[in-house]
């Protein structure tokens, strides 16, 4: 159905994805909203925060596997955000998609290391795909011998 961005996963998909907790940065509860919809109808626990600071204290008070991070907040931008989590000892390998209206610039990539980005207007299929092709490689990554399986990561204080 044309504007519906739901889709379906098999069943074995779903139950991989269980675990996996997204935090979603954006000031726009709109789109918020809409993926947090379509990431809980993959069985994805969502965590929202509409700005910088409130992404950084959620990242202290939850388990988060996966940030999705736009660039336009209220409070600090959001290369700021990641440049701030790339510094952060316990956070700095912390999986981030980067959402942004403007392309960033190769030498910003290469500094903050996100994970993905992707430019709005988005498809949200594509977001799902992202999402999905980012925490199953950073599962691989972290389920590796002495490792608890599914570990995600939280601010220490």
């Amino acid at each position: 159905m044309a504007g519906d961005y739901r889709t379906e996963m098999p069943q074995e998909e779903t139950r991989e994805r269980d675990e996996v907790r997204v935090l979603v940065v954006d000031d726009d509860r709109s789109i918020s909203r809409l993926i947090r919809q379509n990431l809980e109808g993959q069985g994805t626990t969502v965590i929202e925060a509409a700005s910088g600071l409130e992404c950084i204290s959620k990242l202290q008070q939850s388990r988060v596997d996966l940030i999705l991070l736009d660039v336009g907040l209220p409070d600090y931008n959001g290369w700021g955000v990641l440049s701030l989590v790339r510094l952060t000892e316990s956070l700095h390998d912390m999986p981030v998609i980067v959402i942004s209206e403007d392309p960033p610039s190769p030498a910003l990539i290469e500094r903050l290391r996100p994970d993905d980005y992707i430019q709005k207007p988005f498809d949200m299929r594509d977001l799902l795909l992202r999402v999905r092709r980012v925490t199953r490689a950073r599962k691989k990554a972290t389920d590796g011998p002495g490792r608890e399986p599914g570990s995600a990561h939280r601010a220490s204080n």
